[in-house]
């Protein structure tokens, strides 16, 4: 084979530890020759494993970019997402960015837009995709097996980033988050509703609370959703799920119902009216956030998307719809009013 692409990783927090470092030094087309962060005492353990494998180690992201990366994560907090995505792109640098991508509709354009001025790869990493379960029920949906959609309930529930992240009070700043669950989790049922159905929000109304989390961002969310062929969903999100995680979702069709991670022991089940049966999936579940690693794939296919073998799979203009369905629910929670989609950036 050729030349490895030369590879690195912007900000070395858990999200870049458990899923993005391992898998571009697992991959047979990488080499990973730097990563950034702007303190450098706080991934200490990442540097004393990668340093002798030769990764450089930058806390200037200037000196990061000109280290000789053609493609990079950025695993930032969320509010560095766009500034840093957009530096690599200017610099010419291929770019997998963390969701949510953006903190604002413009900042999340101006990202596609340098990408297609440069001829870049820009990839969002909205990973449930990623599951093998998604994607089969992807395949049931949207088969036509079930016919027309007409609800959808989805929702992303657990204890709070504070159990998975050691720097986690970032997350609890609006400042530097820009929302809570509403985006840390809701982001990623906004992408997968899309995802599952192939439908698109038209109008959304949402509110939200913290009822427990000391921070400036919400710990709870629920929005309802109108959907473009008429079906109404609801999107759940919380920080305060304690004993267990609910990840789950459903959609109550026109000839049965499908359920993800509903019921125990059964990551995918069909209820099909005119068999009047019980179908189950046997495919594999969810990533947990307990999980050292996670082994999905999504660093091969943004290797892939680069070396010409295939399409992007996930581009800027999908994370930009999935971030524009959050930014409409922060929206209508403002106003107390529905917001209608598409939302001007």
């Amino acid at each position: 084979m050729g030349e490895k692409l030369k590879v690195g990783v912007a900000g070395v927090g858990q999200i870049a530890k458990v899923l993005h470092i391992h898998e571009y030094a697992e991959s047979p087309d990488c080499q990973l020759v730097a990563m950034y962060n702007e303190n450098l005492s706080f991934c200490q353990d990442v540097i004393a494993e990668y340093e002798p494998q030769g990764v450089k180690f930058y806390d200037d992201l200037d000196a990061f970019l000109a280290s000789g990366v053609q493609a990079i994560s950025v695993c930032e907090r969320n509010i560095k997402h766009a500034p840093v995505s957009l530096a690599a792109l200017n610099a010419g640098v291929h770019v997998l960015c963390e969701k949510p991508m953006a903190l604002t509709l413009a900042d999340a354009q101006a990202m596609i837009d340098a990408a297609k001025a440069k001829d870049l790869v820009l990839m969002i990493d909205q990973s449930q995709r990623y599951s093998p379960m998604h994607r089969k029920a992807r395949e049931i949906l949207q088969s036509g097996l079930l016919g027309r959609i007409y609800h959808i309930q989805t929702t992303f529930a657990h204890p709070g980033p504070e159990g998975w992240s050691k720097t986690a009070a970032w997350f609890f700043n609006k400042s530097i988050s820009g929302f809570g669950p509403l985006a840390d989790l809701g982001v990623h049922k906004c992408d997968l509703v899309r995802y599952l159905t192939g439908l698109e929000a038209k109008q959304i109304i949402a509110s939200k609370a913290t009822l427990e989390k000391d921070g400036t961002v919400e710990d709870n969310s629920q929005a309802l959703v109108v959907f473009d062929n008429g079906a109404l969903g609801t999107i759940s999100t919380s920080w305060t799920c304690h004993g267990t995680e609910d990840n789950s979702f459903s959609a109550f069709c026109e000839k049965g119902v499908l359920r993800l991670n509903v019921e125990p022991g059964a990551p995918i089940v069909v209820y099909d009216k005119d068999l009047k049966g019980r179908t189950e999936y046997p495919v594999g579940g969810m990533q947990a956030n307990t999980q050292d690693k996670w082994w999905l794939g999504v660093i091969q296919d943004f290797v892939d998307a680069i070396l010409g073998r295939q399409p992007n799979p996930v581009p800027g203009e999908e994370g930009y719809k999935a971030l524009e369905m959050v930014v409409a629910m922060e929206q209508s929670i403002e106003s107390g009013t529905w917001v209608h989609l598409p939302v001007a950036p």
